[in-house]
């Protein structure tokens, strides 16, 4: 793994647990303890309205960003002991991060064609849409998944193996 590579996936990492450890708990905070009074935790900066990146109330969301900060932790701590295996785990890491960026991505598209497909049978929009105003619009899937896409440079072998002629 090259220096760089590595600083990117320790940076990963961390962003991926701490992300993760923030969305679960404001997902637990607003599902099952709204009646305690605890405020959701917002990591980022303010810009037009919204948090950047926005950690959203979602539980279940929050435990899959921890398994992908696990995956790339794990690939982490094989490279520092010298064995192979950390390309494996490096790939599935990169891979979840790109399935979850592509979520991401389907759901923004979603909710745009939501709230615009009225205009095509001439009807008018009910609600606006804005991507400040999405939930999911600039999520920690999001911005954690492009700073890990350069990952594809040092997982390009093997997907080279696993789709030959294809990456």
């Amino acid at each position: 793994m090259k220096d760089k590579t590595y600083l990117l996936t320790l940076v990963v990492s961390i962003l991926y647990f701490l992300y993760g450890s923030i969305q679960f708990y404001n997902g637990l905070i607003e599902w099952w303890f709204s009646w305690t009074g605890l405020s959701i935790i917002q990591l980022g900066f303010k810009f037009a309205g919204t948090y950047i990146p926005n950690t959203f109330p979602e539980a279940f969301s929050g435990v899959f960003l921890i398994i992908i900060g696990a995956v790339f932790t794990k690939a982490l701590y094989l490279y520092s002991k010298g064995e192979r295996e950390y390309r494996g785990f490096l790939f599935v890491g990169w891979l979840l991060s790109m399935l979850m960026l592509l979520l991401n991505l389907t759901v923004l598209f979603a909710d745009i064609l939501d709230t615009y497909y009225p205009l095509l049978w001439g009807g008018s929009i009910e609600k606006s849409w804005s991507l400040a105003g999405d939930t999911w619009g600039i999520a920690p899937h999001f911005i954690i998944g492009v700073i890990a896409s350069p990952m594809y440079w040092s997982v390009k072998d093997l997907l080279k193996e696993l789709l030959p002629g294809k990456a």
